[in-house]
């Protein structure tokens, strides 16, 4: 090859890799809709068994379980296909740490992403909320965040140890989890999820299987419209700041405030934008996700969330990044 046939500009496959993301999420869509995963724990199986298994055609099943192989959630031997260890882990049912929630929960977004120019071009959400569309679409959106909030909550409660505190509201709380690993985690420690009644019907059922009925209490109620109460010593926020517009979230700081002694610690937990707000592209495509669904929701950095909280009296503000592989951030202050 000639020198000036050499190519030494940036990456010319990079478009193509970017426009057409949505191939990898829509093969793994389909893989779970089909129940490949959890047929596939039974053991190896030829394509042509796993069509037979799932009512599939036999080539659209052949090149789903390709795919599926080169998004490493499947392994071949010979013709044989079999899980491999993320498929494994998180996507046959019945299993601990399943996520099929997650995928069922983001297969039922792509119509609304697809209407993303609309949502920049008039700056307003394009679906209704999960909340208006009826009790299976809300549980199978609170399933969804309970799955993915497993291994967080775990690893927030090793990370914030709260020995001594008593009382702890977790404001949309939703399935409750970060409750639930809290109080199972500090003897003593007792929570309260304050959420929406339609959610709160499915956190119940939560709080039972994970036995946590003793140290784990529900509080219907908007945070939009309703006070939190009073007398706690931890207040939780999480996932939740992006959802809403700078003054509904200066108005939830200024509530959880109220609602805590004094020394209590409020903790806020979020996939948030570093100080330059450049980054991380999962926080940008969170706000995005926000723009598409709500109507005042966007990303926000940390630093920004933790001066509102200064200048509502909160004190020894911090965040830091929680370990990897967590993308969350956490802000830690103390009501004086």
């Amino acid at each position: 090859m000639s020198e000036q046939n050499q190519w030494n500009g940036p990456d010319p496959m990079a478009v193509m890799r970017i426009s057409s993301a949505y191939w990898n999420s829509s093969v793994l869509h389909a893989a779970h809709s089909l129940d490949v995963f959890t047929q596939l724990a039974a053991g190896p199986a030829t394509a042509e068994e796993m069509a037979q298994k799932t009512g599939a055609d036999p080539r659209g099943m052949e090149l789903i379980l390709i795919a599926c192989v080169g998004l490493d959630l499947l392994e071949k031997e010979g013709d044989k296909f079999r899980n491999g260890t993320v498929a494994e882990t998180f996507l046959v049912k019945g299993g601990p740490r399943y996520q099929g929630g997650i995928v069922s929960m983001f297969a039922d977004w792509v119509p609304a992403w697809s209407q993303l120019t609309d949502a920049a071009k008039h700056g307003k959400p394009v679906v209704q909320k999960q909340h208006d569309k009826g009790d299976e679409a809300t549980r199978t959106y609170i399933m969804g965040m309970l799955y993915r909030g497993i291994p967080q909550a775990d690893l927030l409660a090793e990370e914030v140890p709260l020995a001594g505190h008593k009382k702890m509201l977790d404001v949309g709380g939703g399935p409750g989890i970060f409750s639930i690993k809290m109080a199972q985690k500090n003897a003593g420690l007792k929570a309260d999820v304050f959420d929406l009644p339609q959610t709160l019907r499915v956190t119940r059922d939560i709080i039972r299987d994970f036995k946590a009925v003793d140290v784990v209490a529900t509080k219907e109620g908007s945070y939009l419209e309703d006070e939190f109460g009073e007398g706690y010593d931890v207040v939780l926020l999480s996932s939740m700041i992006s959802q809403e517009g700078p003054d509904v979230i200066k108005n939830i700081i200024k509530k959880s405030f109220d609602a805590m002694v004094p020394g209590g610690v409020i903790l806020i937990q979020e996939q948030f934008l570093n100080t330059e707000k450049n980054g991380p592209l999962l926080a940008a495509l969170i706000g995005i996700n926000q723009l598409i669904h709500t109507p005042g929701g966007r990303a926000y950095s940390a630093k920004e969330v933790a001066d509102w909280a200064a200048d509502i009296g909160f004190t020894n503000l911090s965040f830091r990044p929680l370990p990897e592989p967590s993308p969350f951030t956490l802000i830690q202050g103390i009501k004086p």
